[in-house]
């Protein structure tokens, strides 16, 4: 193992009034938390930018559609406006996630989403879910990177119409899209448990990462995300016959509806770097790692709290992540994507207004998101990734 060099971090911010480009964000006096989050619109870091999750108010007009076409085609505008902010374009784009707040929406927001790409569709993972701030319908986050990109197809698979690759290479990182229960023979969702899907989304991955030449051993993080979040607790055996230690960081979410109807959909990141592992004080798990680094990032686990109050909760999330950044001689200025998953949206301020407290300096890009159930019924759970940075 080496020590990572230093990246130099670039921040921006967008507001109402028009953009505005700084080293870190300043929070904006406005009538609704939800409207105008305390965050970074994106961050680079390198070659790579992580985008905030960006919803379907027109930031300068203050309009806001209901319908899921012109939805869509302004929430892809916000993104472009950052990355566009940033020197970079959709073709730059390796990942998106996409939250509607309607599966319904799903072909019709498909048919919007496509025109902003070329030939090459970055990966993708789409969720249900049962609300988005600032009463969204549709919100979009992306990572973007400069450089060359590699579409990757399992073997004897060919490209399909769906506006999304499996999986995209971009330096040494691969991202995957969220992948279901498919049988490849007859292109219908297994039948059986939740055991028997776990199963077949695990081995419709592993034909991806082999395709680009890697293996359950480069995966650094991965998002499990359940209709019925109660199924989380039969995963595990499955999950560590297909994983080994250093097991990649899990973070595992109830949603409202998934494509295809199913009971569960998977995303993963994988790098070729080496991959270490950090506890930062904290208790081991057999099932995930506390904390993985790989290259100059640093991934986290799901971590939630059920105790006190929303700030209290935030605040327990942050301490015990912070024991892991400081192992790894990090603070969390160091911080650059968040997504946050809550299942009581008047709860959104008051965790805002602890994001501002602790992340006042150089707070992270972030996507919030509300969810029906989270694992052990707590209220709050956030995935994390950090960067080795100059602070």
């Amino acid at each position: 193992m080496h020590r990572v060099p230093f990246l130099k971090l670039d921040r921006n911010v967008i507001c109402t009034a028009g953009w505005l480009i700084t080293l870190f964000a300043v929070p904006v006096a406005c009538e609704s938390e939800e409207l105008m989050p305390f965050r970074s619109e994106s961050i680079r870091c390198g070659n790579t930018l992580f985008v905030s999750g960006q919803g379907s108010r027109d930031a300068v007009t203050g309009e806001h559609s209901t319908k899921i076409a012109t939805a869509t085609r302004q929430a892809m505008l916000n993104v472009q406006r950052v990355l566009v902010g940033q020197g970079y374009d959709f073709a730059d784009v390796v990942a998106a996630t996409v939250w509607l707040t309607d599966m319904g929406n799903y072909s019709e927001m498909n048919q919007v989403y496509r025109t902003f790409f070329g030939e090459v569709y970055p990966t993708r993972t789409t969720l249900g879910v049962s609300g988005l701030p600032d009463d969204s319908t549709i919100q979009v986050a992306v990572v973007a990177v400069k450089g060359a990109k590699k579409p990757i197809y399992p073997s004897g698979i060919r490209k399909g119409n769906a506006p999304y690759s499996p999986g995209i290479l971009a330096e040494e990182t691969l991202y995957l899209s969220g992948s279901v229960g498919l049988d490849p023979e007859t292109g219908a969702l297994v039948e059986g448990d939740i055991a028997a899907h776990v199963t077949q989304t695990l081995q419709n991955i592993g034909e991806v990462l082999e395709a680009a030449e890697m293996k359950f051993e480069n995966v650094v993080s991965s998002y499990f995300f359940f209709e019925n979040v109660d199924d989380f607790g039969g995963i595990n055996e499955t999950w560590r016959s297909f994983t080994r230690q250093p097991r990649p960081c899990r973070l595992p979410v109830g949603v409202s509806a998934l494509p295809l109807e199913s009971p569960l959909e998977v995303t993963m990141v994988a790098s070729r770097n080496d991959r270490r592992p950090f506890l930062g004080g904290t208790p081991p798990s057999d099932n995930y790692s506390r904390g993985l680094q790989s290259g100059e990032l640093m991934y986290f686990p799901g971590v939630f709290q059920r105790e006190g109050s929303i700030q209290e909760q935030v605040d327990a999330i942050l301490d015990w992540n912070g024991k892991l950044l400081a192992a790894a001689d990090l603070t969390l200025e160091a911080v650059v994507e968040v997504r946050v998953y809550m299942t009581d949206r008047k709860d959104f301020a008051a965790m805002d207004k602890a994001f501002e407290r602790r992340f006042h300096a150089r707070p992270p890009t972030r996507a919030t998101v509300f969810v029906p159930r989270l694992p052990a019924n707590s209220k709050i759970m956030m995935g994390w990734v950090a960067v080795k940075s100059d602070r």
